[in-house]
């Protein structure tokens, strides 16, 4: 292939990757303005964020397949149209309801477009070039999920909301056009045409009944009827699912693949990565933003640290394999990972930026490493079957962070539940034991206290120093100047109780919340050192045959 057509396919590659990712994460910071436009709360608003995640996940797998068998190059074009079109059609259209509907269709477009990216790297490079493709493909994802942010911040600064989806078109058209002209076509040979649609419908069910529950599980109730039932149709659909996939001839998910140690032990530890994202990206982001008042945009320039470092930390991660081996870096980057979870559990108000950009760095390096997951679980596999494997690893990883997300955030409620409780009793001492303090005013901060929650401790009874301030100039306008000296110390004294009151309950909420987000950091790097094992497993000593190359068809 001429120079010039590689650089101009593996560059349609590179947007087809950075577009799906960047449009998970752009789009959050500008929530609250969609909400004002639309007239929406930010609950229903998150349904942008949620439908693209849902129709992401639900075709990926089944994407991954139908470009094995009709052609990569194809369902790539496709998938940039689809997922151009529809981010015009989300800045173009007035409606909730059609904002929602397009987001749902721009995520099946970047569901079609993320599985073939390394199969048609690999057709461009060679299957002795995976590290360059892996490498490249994972720095630009982590460079998307890094500018996300702050691209959509500056874009609402300047523009408005509606520029976030208009920027992706100009960026898909190019992607299209360079794949069009430069790419060859691509295909599983060892698949028939034959779709099995019994065992994708199936396959869809089971991923959007497991995958709705854990995104939206905090908003309806862990035991509503609906989550309930959502999860009871998952496990009957899957086990439905794998008795059609057992029996057919050309079965829609080829479970044969997993007989591949080092391909299932690699995406149980991809899916820990996922896992694990969601600390840095969630809980750390509402760390900041709710205990240390940050805004968004400057939120998302910390975390930035996570994902550049990332970037830096995939092509280290490539070396250090051919030095090392893949088991050993797999392993350590996860450990390292968990590590990093490790210092972010030490975070109080006290803590510099500059510390939390260290624990970040850390966790950034692993999370390289962890990407080494995607080279060793196609290791062993036949070349063909890329495509797919490619396929079922992104989805792994994607079902890891919302299972992560919906356990950690279901940890923090409850840990922010318990927390908020016990500034409320602790307060309410400290305001009973004032003995001095006027009746009135305590019972207005009694009643403030009783109806606060996490986010109004420490300004709910602020406004109780300008109640005494206004009836203190109506006292003094009605005593006798003789009398106003020993009004005022009155009032000083007054003023002085509320004032401790105030600080003792923001040093409370501090060291509650601190304690709450804390606990739930515990719980991730738990289960993120526990999953480490798996990558002890993602390599094993090559067979006589796979040393010759002659890889045995499934």
């Amino acid at each position: 292939m001429k120079r010039s057509k590689v650089i101009l396919g593996f560059t349609a590659l590179i947007i087809g990757c950075f577009l799906g990712v960047l449009d998970s994460t752009i789009v959050n910071i500008a929530l609250p303005d969609m909400a004002i436009y639309l007239g929406k709360s930010i609950n229903d608003v998150s349904w942008v964020t949620t439908s693209y995640l849902l129709s992401f996940l639900v075709f990926l797998i089944i994407g991954s397949k139908i470009a094995d068998q009709f052609g990569r190059k194809k369902i790539l074009i496709i998938g940039l149209f689809i997922f151009g079109l529809s981010s015009l059609l989300c800045g173009v259209g007035n409606s909730f309801v059609f904002l929602i509907i397009m987001r749902f269709f721009q995520g099946i477009g970047a569901s079609i477009i993320t599985p073939v990216v390394l199969p048609l790297g690999l057709e461009i490079f060679g299957k002795e070039r995976k590290g360059f493709v892996i490498a490249v493909s994972g720095g630009i994802t982590a460079i998307a999920a890094a500018v996300g942010p702050p691209i959509g911040g500056i874009i609402l600064q300047y523009l408005n909301w509606k520029y976030i989806f208009y920027v992706n078109v100009p960026i898909s058209i190019v992607a299209i056009v360079f794949a069009a002209i430069s790419l060859n076509e691509s295909y599983d040979t060892t698949v028939s045409k034959k779709v099995d649609i019994l065992g994708a419908i199936l396959l869809m069910i089971s991923i959007f009944c497991l995958v709705f529950p854990l995104l939206k599980g905090n908003d309806y109730g862990w035991q509503s009827k609906t989550i309930v039932s959502l999860f009871c149709i998952c496990i009957l659909s899957i086990i439905a699912f794998l008795f059609v996939e057992i029996k057919t001839k050309e079965p829609m998910l080829p479970l044969n693949l997993f007989k591949e140690s080092t391909f299932t032990a690699s995406c149980i530890l991809y899916m820990s990565a996922g896992f694990a994202t969601a600390s840095p990206l969630l809980l750390l982001n509402f760390y900041l933003e709710k205990i240390f008042n940050y805004s968004p945009l400057k939120s998302g320039l910390i975390l930035m640290t996570l994902s550049i470092t990332s970037v830096l930390g995939i092509p280290l991660g490539s070396i250090l394999v051919k030095k090392i081996g893949a088991r050993l870096v797999n392993f350590s980057g996860i450990l390292i990972v968990g590590i990093g979870t490790v210092l972010l559990s030490q975070i109080n108000i006290n803590t510099s930026v500059t510390n939390m950009r260290i624990a970040l760095i850390i966790m950034g390096i692993g999370f390289g490493f962890s990407v080494q997951s995607i080279a060793s679980s196609i290791k062993y596999l036949p070349v063909e079957k890329s495509g797919m494997a490619s396929g079922i690893i992104n989805a792994a990883r994607q079902i890891g962070m919302c299972v992560g997300i919906a356990v950690l955030v279901s940890i923090l409620n409850s840990n922010i539940t318990s927390a908020t409780n016990n500034i409320k009793q602790d307060v309410t001492t400290e305001i009973n034991s004032q003995a001095n303090l006027d009746p009135s005013i305590k019972e207005k901060m009694l009643s403030k206290i009783n109806n606060l929650n996490q986010d109004s401790i420490s300004s709910s009874n602020e406004d109780v120093i300008k109640d005494i301030d206004n009836q203190g100039e109506i006292m003094l306008s009605k005593v006798s100047t003789d009398k106003k000296e020993k009004v005022l110390t009155t009032l000083n004294e007054q003023k002085a109780k509320v004032k401790y009151i105030i600080n003792f309950g923001k040093d409370i909420k501090n060291k509650e919340l601190t304690k709450a987000f804390d606990n739930t950091f515990v719980v991730s790097y738990a289960i993120v050192f526990i999953l480490s094992i798996c990558g002890l497993f993602t390599d094993r000593k090559p067979t006589d045959d796979e040393k010759m190359m002659v890889y045995t068809k499934y």
